[in-house]
């Protein structure tokens, strides 16, 4: 009897222990690019970096029309209750952005945003395409080539080496997919070289 009693405490000492620690882990599940596709072929990115509770947000839209218009926003701000509300020195001071974390999607809203090209067109729910965030990245790979499409069957002669700088652009995000990012590389002689990449080649510079 008191084996049993004491097996169980001992039971629920581990279960509180595991979600105490669970508890104070940082949550990284949630960074990378999300994209929700908006209406006549236009779209919206996110690329979302989560550190603790500080969010630093970057967005791109684009509105598939004749002029080619594009949409900016980065922003920062605190997560809590799955909710951010970003805050930027760059963009419209009016623009409220608030990021919502649902099961594994961010749920975008744009308000007196139109300034910023970020109307109301683009709000709704972003998914998941990529765990990668724009911005730098070294090359880990002694040698990463560099793809035409998101395959292995389309290699081209170009590569990188380890220690190289290699960019995702905001503009380009939308091209990830899953393990394959979309990177720009210059040169010494401010040649530039882009195309697919995988993202297990690269390490984040921050």
């Amino acid at each position: 009897m008191h084996t049993t009693i004491v097996s169980t405490c001992l039971s629920k000492i581990n279960l509180l222990l595991s979600l105490l620690l669970l508890s104070t882990l940082p949550v990284l599940a949630q960074n990378g690019t999300y994209e929700r596709n908006a209406t006549k072929g236009a779209y919206g990115v996110i690329s979302f970096q989560k550190t603790g509770n500080l969010v630093k947000a970057e967005i791109f839209t684009w509105w598939n029309s004749s002029n080619s218009q594009t949409g900016s926003y980065f922003g920062q701000g605190t997560l809590k209750n799955d909710f951010v509300y970003l805050k930027s020195d760059e963009n419209e001071p009016e623009c409220k952005v608030t990021l919502h974390l649902v099961q594994g999607k961010i749920k975008a809203t744009f308000s007196k945003c139109s300034t910023d090209h970020l109307t109301e067109d683009f709000n709704g729910t972003y998914t998941k395409i990529s765990d990668a965030v724009a911005g730098d990245y070294q090359v880990i790979a002694s040698k990463a080539y560099f793809y035409k499409a998101a395959n292995t069957a389309s290699k081209l002669k170009a590569y990188v080496v380890q220690g190289d700088k290699v960019t995702l652009d905001m503009q380009n995000m939308a091209a990830n997919t899953g393990n394959w990012v979309f990177v720009s590389y210059m040169n010494k002689a401010d040649k530039e070289t882009t195309g697919f990449m995988p993202l297990s080649a690269l390490k984040r510079i921050n």
